[in-house]
């Protein structure tokens, strides 16, 4: 099975439009069986994310996606809603299936998939930024500057000076809305996966599983810079590659999220990071 693999179009973008345009057209032309898109389609704009996937209309295979976080932004609505709702409805009504909706076998290949999310088990520890800072999506610096966030830095007694160097936030800390801690929306997407898995493991020669966040730790790109450093704690999960890793059918973990490529092997699962960027689009092809 030849299945294309792609994330982080991000067509709210007007400037990189046409880039995301001509990623669609190049697709549909090859001769594949499967459509993957890993994630971050649009924000904000429902009308964008259907644009987005009508691109798409020409190809002949089933097309697959699971949303990204930037998916879930909105200003007035409800997140959850759109995450469990809302966009799988609009996708299916574009000739795609969500795969946070259900698991979805293709002959003997299932796929299965979720947003993912992140718990803050990616933070790095060496930099030493407490709790509340990742609780609040703002680093140490980034609190100083903004006063109605001083209160995170009253007592700075427990914060390492290399700490107040990060002066980063976290966008989603702004156009996330919902009743929920990041914790236990990761045990929703976790739990989610691991139910996907169990309905088609006995079915499925082979299980290609999507994620928008990133599953393993060995994935994350490592920078000297505290502010990159605090924001890998947002990249995603370890609970995410240890569901994967508990199936041994899984052969493939796709993920975007970080807009870096990447290829690597652990235990018996190849990951990919498709690795698209804000202006330059990409897309891989596996066979299962």
């Amino acid at each position: 099975m030849r299945i294309i693999l792609t994330a982080d179009l991000h067509y709210d973008f007007e400037r990189d439009r046409p880039a995301v345009e001509a990623l669609a057209a190049d697709v549909c032309r090859q001769e594949a069986d499967v459509l993957v898109v890993a994630g971050d389609t649009f924000a904000l704009d429902l009308g964008l994310f259907i644009r987005c996937l009508r691109l798409f209309e020409p190809f002949a295979g089933p097309k697959l996606l699971v949303a990204g976080n930037h998916d879930l932004w909105t200003t007035s609505g409800d997140s959850f809603d759109l995450y469990d709702r809302i966009l799988p409805e609009a996708a299916s009504a574009c000739g795609f299936h969500d795969l946070d909706a259900g698991e979805h076998l293709i002959d003997d290949v299932a796929f299965v998939g979720t947003i993912g999310w992140y718990d803050y088990s990616f933070r790095d520890q060496a930099i030493g930024v407490p709790m509340r800072f990742y609780e609040h999506k703002v680093a140490p610096g980034y609190a100083l500057q903004h006063l109605e966030l001083t209160h995170l830095v009253a007592d700075a007694t427990d914060i390492p000076p290399r700490a107040f160097a990060a002066r980063s936030s976290w966008m989603d800390g702004k156009m996330i809305r919902w009743n929920l801690d990041d914790p236990s929306f990761t045990q929703i997407t976790l739990d989610r996966l691991a139910a996907q898995l169990a309905a088609v493991g006995p079915h499925a020669r082979a299980i290609v599983a999507v994620t928008h966040h990133i599953p393993f730790a060995g994935m994350l790109r490592r920078k000297s810079d505290p502010s990159w450093a605090f924001g890998n704690a947002f990249m995603g999960s370890v609970g995410l590659g240890e569901v994967l890793l508990r199936h041994p059918k899984v052969s493939h973990a796709v993920c975007g999220h970080s807009h870096t490529r990447d290829r690597l092997r652990v235990g018996h699962v190849e990951a990919r990071n498709v690795g698209c960027t804000y202006r330059r689009k990409r897309y891989d092809v596996v066979e299962v």
